[in-house]
């Protein structure tokens, strides 16, 4: 057999991919991956044929080996100096949809500082072999870190793909694609060569091993673009093959192969011999998640986006603590005296890394893995909690109180960029007493005065109050105490500034009785706050929408300012659901039911002239689980009590939902529908860093290996829009959407899926999500022509994010550390603003490679044009230069001016830009 190969040279390199935990625990994977790197020193020590080694792309195995074999160390890092052992560009291979760009972007920098921690560069390459599909930017973080390329595998068509491509990102940055083979993927020389001789203990056989090289060749030459190919010795957690250089020096004599040549290489050299031989490449544009045509593995697994949901929520609370207040909190805080808390904060992302490996963040492993899970979101949501405490008690704490009427200071922070205006909500601490806290206006009672930074009165309504609870208080050099206190939510209209805070006065007034002897009491005079928005019990006005709530739950919106309505939306459609973490599937027999036929309990929960808060409650029956062949759902049925809580603020377009499920069903997937009635062929998205604009028409996929639900990513913004006007969703924790080409042109939202398999174990209820489970998201109804969509992200930005509020005495500041200043801070502040709604804001930190006092801001432009925008700081910029997301300098940027102190910024559509900065000294 001839092989006709136009490949000339085979670079073979070796490696394992190397999950942290999936079907085995962490524990039980680090003691395969102990006795893995012990094998591969050893070899590298007394063979020194076996030349290289690539660590699947992650630096974090490294750690977990170092912990158990400290006495390595010198070892392990001298190859790696070597070249031998290739490390990163990861701190660990995540998912690209499931966690944020910013998460993207720091899991790099990990990589890249514990590469160079060991004295070496990380692997400069985009190394993402078994990620399920590509997001639209992906391109551009890469070269962010100087990395021109990627090894890619799902996402594409899978049809004997060429083995090189250019892929191109939303910003039109490219990469070089290493599109690895839809059939055996990153294991290609591991399949052909070794696998094959798995029952034979590895014993190989020559003429059979030359024959299967041929076929290897053979099938690679279909899909090479050049005369070299690279050849993957390693495969899903696979120890090394001592042997390796007998194999290659074996194939590399046998005349049957015609000369080609096996060479044992670092994947940069193969990169590098391919540069100067691809030629004119086929471009692949934007996100990458097409479903697998053929091939065994070929496939993006979807319904990750919907597994073991609790997960999805919990990462990004964990992110946006991080994200928008932790870290650019602490840059405030430093810059108004307080020492920056670069360790807490490193360990906060540390913990929350480590949960976005792909099978972890995916919800596809075994519950024990998801158990370990809850406990690094724990860890990274108290750090991150505490030290964002501690930052905006130390602005609370130092506002200068003296132009501020009352015995309290409320101050309300904002972490975005938009300021907020209108009503806000914050909860406030006031010292309880004898009297019960707030009570009814009337002898002996008591009312709240709230008052802004002017001394003026606030109209306010108590939306609710939570009475004797115990505020823990712990003062520098004294022992813990508590005392009790009332807690109560606010609602009243005012103003919090793009990245700052107001302070407000509140005081408690007491309505004093009549003293001994007297007939008459002095007269207090309370500020009464009356209204309502309630039209009648089943319908709200704000002046913005009206929400009428019908008998089944489902609720009508109208638009009052473009009079567009909205009828049925918030329709529960439950189906049944016979996958796992990585698949819905659904069983032969699938009705699916509608709460179209449900009676709603409706209640108002909080009425007033601010806010109002009504609750539509349903009884929804369901089928309990699934027949034991998984053929049918039972007849039996599980009633899943639903509460959804609609709350309306006053003159706000933004309607704020929580959907609150006793799930008591199995195997099941809920979705909420929301009919939207607009016509267009287009729907949008956001993914990281962007807003995909997708076409509502699904692919015809009949042929493919891969069934396609119709299931799509996206990380919390979904809107359609007409000429006229359109429907926005925002969302907290969801990431799994469709958008129905039917009449209604419905959006559709996945909340949850109950699945009981697990891979290569018994199954067990983990998955199910037998509990209590709670979802917030938002309908927002807009006028096209005066809502861009950017500015619709920003909103959900918002949303999301939310304000934080601290109640402090005016008069007794309990420091509880060392880090105090003068009280001088003003009531009313602005950090940072920026003054076009496109480009967003995703981080502000403290820089990471520049001397101290520096500090880095990245932004983005949402928008599909160029956008130029101003951006302000409370204090003059003394130096801003442009830096890649790896914060070494951007000599290719030209975009960045800075004039008077304030920094003036051109983007392109779509570009991400990093800016360091430093700030003249205090005068």
């Amino acid at each position: 057999m001839s092989t006709q190969s136009s490949v000339k040279t085979v670079y073979v390199v070796s490696h394992t991919h190397w999950d942290r935990e999936w079907y085995q625990d962490y524990q039980g994977f680090r003691t395969r991956l102990i006795y893995m790197i012990d094998e591969l020193l050893d070899t590298m020590e007394t063979s020194p044929d076996y030349r290289y080694f690539l660590m699947d792309g992650q630096t974090i195995v490294l750690d977990d080996y170092l912990e158990i074999r400290p006495e390595r160390r010198e070892q392990l890092t001298r190859y790696i100096r070597e070249g031998r052992i290739g490390v990163g560009p990861w701190y660990v291979m995540p998912d690209e949809f499931l966690v944020s760009g910013e998460s993207l972007i720091r899991n790099l920098q990990s990589g890249f500082r514990e590469s160079r921690k060991l004295g070496v560069e990380p692997v400069k390459s985009g190394y993402v072999t078994d990620i399920f599909g590509h997001n639209s930017q992906f391109p551009q973080v890469l070269r962010g870190f100087g990395i021109d390329n990627a090894v890619l595998f799902r996402g594409f068509h899978g049809d004997a793909d060429k083995a090189e491509i250019v892929w191109e990102g939303a910003d039109g940055s490219r990469v070089l694609g290493l599109k690895l083979d839809e059939d055996r993927a990153y294991g290609d020389f591991y399949f052909f060569l070794r696998w094959p001789f798995v029952d034979r203990n590895f014993n190989y056989d020559v003429p059979e091993l030359i024959e299967r090289a041929k076929s290897m060749l053979a099938y690679k030459s279909e899909r090479a673009t050049t005369d070299i190919m690279l050849g993957m010795d390693g495969v899903d957690h696979i120890e090394i093959e001592p042997r390796l250089p007998w194999l290659l020096q074996t194939l590399n004599e046998a005349e049957a192969l015609e000369g080609v040549k096996f060479v044992h290489a670092a994947l940069e050299q193969y990169l590098d011999a391919l540069r100067d031989k691809v030629g004119e490449l086929e471009v692949y544009r934007g996100e990458q998640r097409s479903h697998g045509y053929n091939g065994i593995n070929n496939w993006v697994l979807v319904n990750v986006l919907s597994s073991r949901i609790h997960l999805k929520q919990l990462n990004q609370q964990c992110e946006l603590l991080l994200e928008k207040w932790a870290e650019p909190w602490a840059v405030f805080a430093e810059l108004e005296g307080r020492a920056y808390p670069r360790a807490f904060l490193d360990k906060a992302w540390q913990f929350l890394l480590q949960n976005h490996p792909h099978d972890s963040i995916c919800g596809c492993s075994i519950d024990q893995v998801h158990r370990d899970m809850i406990y690094r979101f724990d860890q990274s949501r108290l750090i991150a909690e505490h030290m964002l405490r501690e930052q905006l008690l130390y602005v609370a704490n130092h506002i200068d109180p003296s132009g501020l009427e009352g015995s309290d200071i409320l101050v309300v922070y904002n972490p975005v960029q938009d300021s907020s205006d209108g009503i806000v909500i914050a909860e406030a601490e006031l010292p309880h007493d004898s009297a019960g806290g707030l009570r009814g206006i009337g002898l002996g009672g008591s009312f709240l005065q709230l008052r802004d930074a002017e001394g003026r009165l606030i109209d306010c309504q108590v939306v609710d109050i939570a009475k004797n609870k115990v505020r823990r208080i712990r003062k520098y050099r004294d022992i813990p105490g508590a005392e009790t206190v009332d807690r109560l939510t606010l609602a009243f209209k005012g103003s919090i500034p793009s990245f700052g805070y107001a302070a407000f006065a509140l005081e408690k007034v007491v309505i004093p009785g009549p003293r001994h002897g007297e007939y008459m009491p002095e007269i207090v005079q309370p500020r009464r706050l009356l209204g309502t928005m309630k039209v009648n019990p089943t319908t709200w006005n704000n002046g913005r929408i009206e929400v009428h709530i019908r008998e089944n739950g489902t609720i009508c919106i109208s638009e009052l300012q473009t009079g567009r309505v909205y009828d049925s939306l918030l329709l529960f459609e439950d189906e049944a659901d016979i996958g796992e973490g990585w698949n819905y599937v659904a069983p032969p027999n699938n009705p699916i039911f509608h709460s179209a036929s449900c009676r709603a309990v409706i209640s108002t929960v909080a009425d007033g002239p601010l806010v109002s808060i009504a609750c539509a409650e349903i009884s929804f029956a369901v089928p309990a689980g699934i027949s034991p062949d998984d053929s049918r759902r039972l007849d039996e049925k599980a009633v899943l009590t639903i509460r959804t809580y609609l709350e309306l603020r006053k003159d706000d377009p933004v309607l704020r939902c929580r959907t609150v499920v006793q799930n008591t069903a199995r195997n099941h997937r809920l979705k909420l529908l929301f009919p939207t009635g607009i016509q267009t062929e287009h729907y949008y998205a956001s993914t990281p860093f962007d807003l995909v604009k997708r076409p509502v028409q699904k692919p015809d996929y009949s042929a493919y290996l891969e069934t396609a639900p119709g299931d799509a990513p996206y990380n919390g913004f979904v809107a359609l829009k007409d000429d006229k006007a359109g429907l926005a969703l925002y969302s907290k924790g969801l990431y799994e959407m469709s958008m129905r080409d039917d009449a209604a042109r419905t959006a559709v939202l996945t909340l949850f899926r109950s699945t009981n398999k697990e891979v290569l174990t018994d199954g067990g209820d983990g998955g199910q999500l037998l509990r209590e489970l709670s979802f917030e998201y938002a309908i927002r109804p807009f006028e096209a022509e005066f809502s861009p969509l950017p500015s619709l992200w920003g909103e959900r930005e918002q949303f999301a994010a939310g304000l934080k509020s601290l109640t402090v005495r005016k008069d007794e500041i309990r420091y509880e550390s060392l880090q105090q200043r003068e009280r001088n801070l003003p009531a009313v502040h602005s950090y940072v603003q920026v003054d076009n709604a496109s480009v967003r804001v995703s981080a502000l930190q403290q820089a990471e490679h520049a001397a101290p006092g520096a500090y880095v801001i990245r932004l983005f432009n949402a928008s599909e044009n160029a956008e130029t925008a101003v951006l302000t700081f409370d204090r003059p910029v003394a130096s801003a230069e442009a830096v890649s997301l790896d914060e070494q300098l951007a000599a290719d940027f030209a975009g960045l001016s800075l004039t008077n102190g304030t920094i003036r910024l051109q983007l392109g559509a779509k570009r991400i830009q990093t800016i360091r900065l430093t700030f003249h000294p205090a005068v």
